[in-house]
């Protein structure tokens, strides 16, 4: 799936909020990460730094990794945390950086002996992300996502997961540590099917456990990604994430939480009015 390059309002530095772990805990446990890991980082003349709580190595200089940290890394993970999350990692999570797709591909295989990578990047559940990020730092945004949704949100199911993920493939961070998204290029194909009357209503994409299924895959992210963009722009996505997760046991897919939340407009005139709405943007934008 193509991606985009994330621009950003402001850079955003400093320490993020506490963490799960004490400083000093998450401290020696990226070091003790970043040791294991070491001779294999230097075989492949790696850049390597400590950001808790995670350590970065990529494929190019010193000054493109740090920019990486400072400039993606570090600025959407204190926003993310600052705006969305109350939990946050207790294990290291490593980011490995790529300039570029032999690189990536090559040692997916011989680290993780995954020879079926996506193009751009995915996180694993053991903590590690790998990025091709020749293709740009929008799927580095949507993968840190889940690496920081996991900790505070660990029963997430995938629509949601992906949508929101999905949401900061293209985005701007703000001077208050808030993270917007913006349109992209997954607009095109949801309002095309809108137009033709093909798109499944909201319940129905919440209420499906079969979010990954080939044939509906790219719309279920653009469906997913743009209900999210919708409750951001009525600023009704953070309480609506600390509503479902919060009653996740009572309410698994976050059907009945986007109920409460939306009301008292039911879920029937809010849907009319979303999808109004998406007909009404543009991208790539004029």
């Amino acid at each position: 799936m193509r991606r985009y390059r994330i621009c950003f309002l402001a850079l955003l530095l400093g320490p993020l909020p506490a963490l799960a772990a004490s400083e000093s805990d998450m401290n020696a446990k990226c070091a003790d990460l970043l040791a294991k890991w070491k001779d294999r980082f230097a075989e492949e003349k790696m850049t390597a730094v400590i950001a808790p709580p995670f350590v970065i190595a990529g494929t190019g200089d010193a000054d493109r990794v740090n920019a990486y940290r400072d400039r993606t890394i570090l600025s959407a993970a204190k926003c993310l945390q600052t705006q969305f999350f109350k939990k946050h990692p207790a294990e290291p999570v490593m980011i490995l950086l790529f300039e570029s797709a032999e690189p990536y591909k090559r040692l997916a295989k011989k680290w993780f002996d995954d020879d079926d990578v996506p193009y751009y990047g995915f996180f694993r559940h053991d903590n590690i992300m790998l990025m091709n990020v020749g293709t740009g730092t929008g799927t580095l945004v949507h993968e840190l996502t889940h690496a920081l949704i996991k900790p505070d949100f660990p029963e997430v199911p995938s629509w949601f997961n992906e949508g929101f993920a999905s949401l900061y493939e293209q985005c701007s961070l703000g001077a208050d540590n808030t993270i917007k998204g913006h349109e992209n290029w997954r607009l095109p194909a949801l309002q095309k099917a809108i137009k033709a009357d093909k798109l499944r209503p909201l319940s129905e994409l919440v209420a499906d456990p079969a979010f990954y299924k080939p044939e509906m895959v790219g719309l279920n992210y653009g469906q997913a990604r743009y209900l999210m963009f919708y409750l951001q722009e009525k600023k009704l996505l953070a309480p609506y994430y600390t509503q479902f997760r919060d009653h996740y046991k009572e309410d698994p897919t976050g059907l009945e939480s986007l109920k409460k939340i939306i009301g008292p407009q039911s879920l029937e005139a809010f849907e009319k009015d979303w999808r109004a709405w998406v007909m009404t943007l543009e991208f790539p934008p004029r």
